[in-house]
């Protein structure tokens, strides 16, 4: 147990005087691996604002159920009942004839245009309506095409105004879509030149280190035994990278989130990055330390067998 201590001990402070000894290169890897790290955070404020504005389109739009003049309360209240019971929708508000009129006359009561010709008209003009929020923004498709195909309520529906909304609901996701992507190709760029970089510099230490290597090869310590210090570099490039991105993100936090709510309609990046730190930091930390093993990894493998 002891051994196993000392050894450990002798290869941490291996990789740690590595690291002192090649201070400019290290660095630029640190900072490779800082600018991939931060691609991945800022792929993650992508998202989760982009949800946010979904989210915020969702809560101010629905689909319109108009009927004719004719329909029943009983039988519109029964389509409302059957909408209820769908597992996509959230909720359905009834607007009859009356209360549409009520809420016409509220919202233009200083207009006396308007007033005029609704009493020159005398009867209702306007139509009773059901007004349908599904939980997500892609089940409106799935509502319409119910309320279309149910042939017991299609006598008394006069129209229904999901198509109104469906190109804009599309582009939005299209949008997010787009950008979700763009955003990966480019950290998953990142990524890959950081660890390249790693590795260059890994095999850098690894060469001057050579002759011990080979007199560790020649004493019969094992592969394992010559692998770790360098391991342990690469996890320690991945940790201060996640150290540095997490400082930096959360100074933009604090810079940017009075002006990011005021675009994205109350999107708070501070409360979204103080409330998900864990688990941002958690991805980041991942993410960062396997870059760093996986491309010690590489280069002690190649190194290795020659």
């Amino acid at each position: 147990m002891m051994f196993w201590s000392r050894s450990f001990k002798r290869l941490i402070t291996s990789a740690v005087q590595d690291l002192t000894r090649n201070v400019w290169l290290n660095m630029a890897t640190v900072i490779i691996i800082v600018i991939a790290l931060f691609t991945v955070s800022v792929s993650l404020v992508i998202d989760a604002v982009g949800n946010h504005t979904l989210q915020s389109f969702q809560n101010k739009i629905d689909i319109s159920i108009q009927f004719q003049d004719d329909a029943s309360e009983e039988k519109i209240l029964s389509l409302k009942k059957d909408l209820e019971n769908m597992s996509e929708v959230k909720g359905v508000i009834y607007v009859s004839k009356d209360q549409a009129l009520l809420s016409f006359k509220e919202a233009h009561v200083d207009d006396q245009d308007i007033n005029e010709s609704l009493e020159e008209l005398g009867d209702n003009p306007l139509f009773a309506v059901l007004n349908i929020k599904t939980n997500e923004l892609g089940q409106f498709e799935t509502v319409d095409d119910y309320i279309k195909g149910n042939q017991n309520y299609k006598s008394i529906i006069k129209e229904v105004d999901y198509g109104e909304n469906k190109d804009v609901i599309e582009s939005l996701s299209n949008a997010l879509d787009n950008v979700r992507r763009g955003i990966t190709t480019l950290t998953l760029l990142f990524v890959a030149i950081s660890i390249l970089i790693a590795f260059n510099t890994i095999r850098l230490a690894m060469y001057s280190h050579r002759v011990e290597i080979e007199i560790m090869r020649l004493v019969g310590a094992s592969n394992w035994y010559i692998k770790l210090p360098f391991v342990i570099e690469g996890a320690i490039f991945g940790v201060i990278g996640c150290a540095v991105t997490m400082l930096l993100t959360y100074l933009l936090s604090v810079s940017l989130s009075v002006r990011m709510a005021q675009i994205f309609s109350g999107f708070y990046l501070y409360d979204y990055f103080i409330g998900n730190f864990w688990n941002i930091s958690g991805v980041l930390l991942l993410i960062g330390v396997g870059m760093g093993i996986l491309s010690s990894f590489i280069a002690i493998r190649r190194y290795l067998k020659s």
